[in-house]
Formats: structure tokens, C-alpha cells, sequence
């Protein structure tokens, strides 16, 4: 017996279902979560491209100037190795996990929030000329993972997920409440650019929509098939 399945046996039957449901093979995430790789796969070409940085970015001007791209296309793009890393790495995870379980809503809702926040910072940072950072897009993904999970552990009767759960969710609402009243960002190391609050805001409510859109699809009665 393996060192996962002995840690699966430990589990009750309701939380080892939910934990094998989060951890299966890299390549079953591969295959159904395609847009999170594309997605992926183009932040790591702009980072690592000088020119295509500048042809994505969210630059206001250009986007005025009839390059509405950007709008979707700067949040792939980022200030640094750093930058790109926790946002890339926090991405792919959420990402790949609300993929899967919303995989024809995932790409309705990523597009939305990445036109949400970007019109956020351009209605209420209008001294900003230039965006970049999948962090607002990252914290929406985080509100509609854990609201999924905190419904998916609350239909399972499981106490203990239902508890982790929202004690993320308080944790994060917390951080989410700090850096709107101190105007600081939490656990970022912003050398080279300004971390911007307004994204994360953002990003939480369209994560909030998202979620209260999936579970009213998820408890739509279905007509059976005859």
C-alpha cells in the first residue's frame, strides 16, 4: 500500500472522496483544464518575450487608441520573475481546479473578471497608465473555489471540510478587508511596481458572482432523458 492510500484510509468516507477529487494524476488536470494551460503558457511567452510584454500589457492609452486586447491580455503579463511565479503558480492551481469542476462556465468567468478589473482600475485608478498581474484574477478564482467547496462539504454533512473551508474564507475576507483599509498587500513582494488593492476587490466580487451563477446551474432541475 502506498503512502496516499494509507492517508486516504485515515480519511471518512465523505472528506476521502472530496481529497481523491482534488488529487488526481497531472495528467487528468492536463487534459480538462486546457484554457488554464493556454493561459498559462502565454504569460510564460510574454515574460519571456521583451516585445510581447509590450504588445499585452495593459497599457490605458493603447486601449484608447482602439487596442482592446489588453483588456483581456494584460493580466497575463507581469513586472518580474517573482511576480510571475506566485501569480502563475496560485493560477494554475485554481485555475485547473475550477476548470474542472465548471469547465464550459470557467472561460465564461475568466473573461469577465478580466474585463471586470480592468475596468475597476481604469474607473478608480485613473493616475494608472499601465497594469499587469493575474493577482485579481487569482483572488476571484480563490472566492469561487472556496464558496464551491464550503457548498459541495455542507451537502456532504462533512463537519471537518465544512470547517476548513470557511475558516479560509474568514481568512481570506480578513486579508481582503486589511488591504482595503490599509491600502497594503499581503504576502506580495512588490519590488518594481505597485500592488493595487482596487484588483483584488475586484476580483473577489466577480469570484462571488461566478459562484452564486455555478450553484444556481448546479441546482437547475434537469429534464431527464426519454
Amino acid at each position: 500500500m502506498s503512502t496516499g492510500e494509507s492517508f486516504l484510509t485515515t480519511l471518512p468516507p465523505i472528506g476521502r472522496k472530496s481529497f481523491q477529487s482534488m488529487c488526481r494524476p497531472g495528467s487528468v488536470w492536463l487534459r480538462q483544464a486546457p484554457v488554464t494551460w493556454l493561459a498559462s503558457a502565454v504569460a510564460i511567452a510574454a515574460f519571456a518575450f521583451p516585445s510581447l510584454t509590450a504588445a499585452l500589457q495593459l497599457d490605458f492609452a493603447a486601449v484608447d487608441a482602439g487596442q482592446w486586447w489588453r483588456l483581456l491580455s494584460g493580466h497575463l503579463t507581469h513586472f518580474g520573475g517573482d511576480h510571475l511565479f506566485w501569480d502563475l503558480l496560485m493560477f494554475i492551481v485554481l485555475g485547473a481546479a475550477c476548470e474542472r469542476q465548471h469547465p464550459w462556465l470557467y472561460p465564461i468567468a475568466l473573461t469577465a473578471m478580466a474585463l471586470g478589473i480592468s475596468a475597476t482600475i481604469a474607473l478608480t485608478c485613473q493616475d494608472v497608465t499601465n497594469y499587469r498581474g493575474l493577482s485579481g484574477i487569482d483572488t476571484g478564482l480563490f472566492v469561487w473555489f472556496i464558496a464551491t467547496q464550503i457548498r459541495q462539504s455542507l451537502a456532504d454533512r462533512d463537519r471537518t471540510f465544512t470547517t476548513f473551508w470557511t475558516a479560509a474564507g474568514v481568512l481570506l475576507t480578513a486579508k481582503l478587508l486589511y488591504e482595503s483599509t490599509t491600502g497594503e498587500i499581503l504576502f506580495v513582494n512588490a519590488e518594481g511596481f505597485i500592488p493595487l488593492v482596487e484588483s483584488h476587490l475586484s476580483g473577489a466580487v466577480f469570484g462571488a458572482i461566478f459562484a452564486g451563477v455555478g450553484f444556481v446551474l448546479d441546482a437547475w432541475p434537469r429534464q431527464e432523458r426519454r
